[in-house]
């Protein structure tokens, strides 16, 4: 029990809740963006910020058609926060407020770190009947706010009564396109948000612009471990198929 107890004792330590509503990220040479690691905590306490906003919506809106009965998992972002949510939203929820069905909606906006599409492009249509529902939209976060505005209109035109989004983190460019009907918390809007789901993706795609850009191996697993804040165990495992 104490050995348990003693490997779990970081979990349980609070989390500043305060400095990851705003948090900015770090500055890298050479690299016009900066970086932010999400850890999996952090990520855990969030949703289950985005899971009180929601609870209080649905108690506001019991028994009226605008409450949300349908959530869409938007691919690949949204499904690490689409299933912790779906806990709280589901096995969570709170007195006869009905369960809501998860699906998903396959949409790409970026390539890499920085590099997006010009327009969003879907990859695979809603998976479940929305016509006359209400709908939960969820994704990791909002950057410039198109991908939200396409998927809004997208899905009103696919049937739906009405459409919410929730993202975990908004930048100023989508709060003032579209903002979000639920989010956690805000960052600037050169930084780039590297959530759980997307550490090893980041690495991949950020370590052979740095060697282009000069960066010795030893440079890139300082900037990646003492900067940016990734384990040692997993830049040890990737840094050189990366660098190749």
């Amino acid at each position: 029990m104490n050995d348990y107890y003693e490997n779990t004792k970081s979990y349980r330590q609070a989390i500043d809740i305060d400095f990851w509503r705003n948090p900015e990220g770090v500055s890298v040479p050479d690299d016009e963006l900066n970086f932010l690691l999400v850890p999996d905590v952090v990520e855990s306490v969030a949703c289950l910020d985005l899971a009180k906003q929601v609870h209080a919506y649905q108690k506001q809106h019991e028994n009226l058609p605008e409450q949300i009965t349908k959530s869409l998992m938007v691919t690949m972002g949204g499904l690490l926060p689409s299933v912790l949510l779906y806990d709280h939203l589901v096995e969570g929820r709170h007195g006869e407020i009905p369960k809501i069905e998860f699906g998903t909606i396959g949409v790409s906006l970026y390539k890499g770190p920085g590099e997006r599409y010009k327009n969003p492009l879907v990859q695979h249509e809603i998976s479940i009947p929305i016509t006359g529902e209400t709908v939960l939209v969820i994704d990791d976060l909002g950057d410039e706010g198109g991908t939200m505005q396409f998927l809004t209109r997208h899905i009103l035109d696919s049937g739906a009564h009405k459409v919410l989004n929730l993202a975990l983190y908004m930048k100023p460019k989508a709060m003032a396109v579209s903002g979000a009907d639920f989010y956690f918390g805000e960052t600037p809007q050169n930084t780039w948000i590297i959530t759980p789901r997307e550490r090893v993706e980041t690495l991949m795609k950020r370590v052979p612009l740095w060697k282009q850009r000069g960066a010795s191996m030893d440079e890139c697993r300082r900037r990646l471990v003492d900067l940016i804040g990734y384990t040692e165990q997993e830049v040890d495992y990737y840094l050189g198929i990366a660098y190749r």
